[in-house]
């Protein structure tokens, strides 16, 4: 049964931030993948290069609803921005998947074997917001709670 997923205060600079991560980071390892003398053989990059494929062919409609509310208020100068999308069992499965996917690609980013950056702190943080948003909403019937930024140390 398909519930909507409610999330609060979803800081616009920072889902552009994370898109822009993950489309360098799925961009490089499908370099990689193309190269048959690279000498990598972890899991991640055909992971995560499964996983964006099979995002975009199933789930293209909502990603792109939710990247539209975020470039509208972007374009109305908000810093943070309400998104609400229909969510089920898959969508709760993708999103923890997608999330496992980027830590272990930010451990391969870390090995010095790549040249995109592993994901800063802030990010890594709301990107699991993100994943526990919506499981508890889907699985528990939990209420929204919003993002709260992360303090630097």
């Amino acid at each position: 049964m398909a519930r909507t997923v409610r999330l609060l205060g979803v800081p616009v600079d920072l889902y552009f931030d994370a898109a822009r991560h993950m489309g360098e980071i799925v961009r490089e390892f499908a370099l990689i993948s193309f190269g048959d003398r690279s000498g990598m053989n972890e899991h991640v990059p055909a992971g995560l290069l499964a996983l964006a494929g099979d995002l975009r062919k199933r789930y293209a409609r909502n990603a792109e609803a939710i990247r539209s509310t975020v470039e509208e208020a972007a374009r109305a100068g908000e810093v943070s921005v309400d998104i609400e999308f229909p969510g089920n069992e898959t969508a709760a499965e993708l999103t923890e998947r997608i999330t496992e996917l980027l830590d272990a690609a930010d451990e391969f980013c870390r090995s010095g074997d790549l040249l995109t950056l592993a994901a800063p702190p802030q990010m890594v943080a709301w990107r699991h917001w993100w994943r526990d948003q919506v499981v508890a909403q889907v699985r528990e019937g939990a209420d929204p709670v919003a993002w709260t930024p992360v303090t630097q140390q």
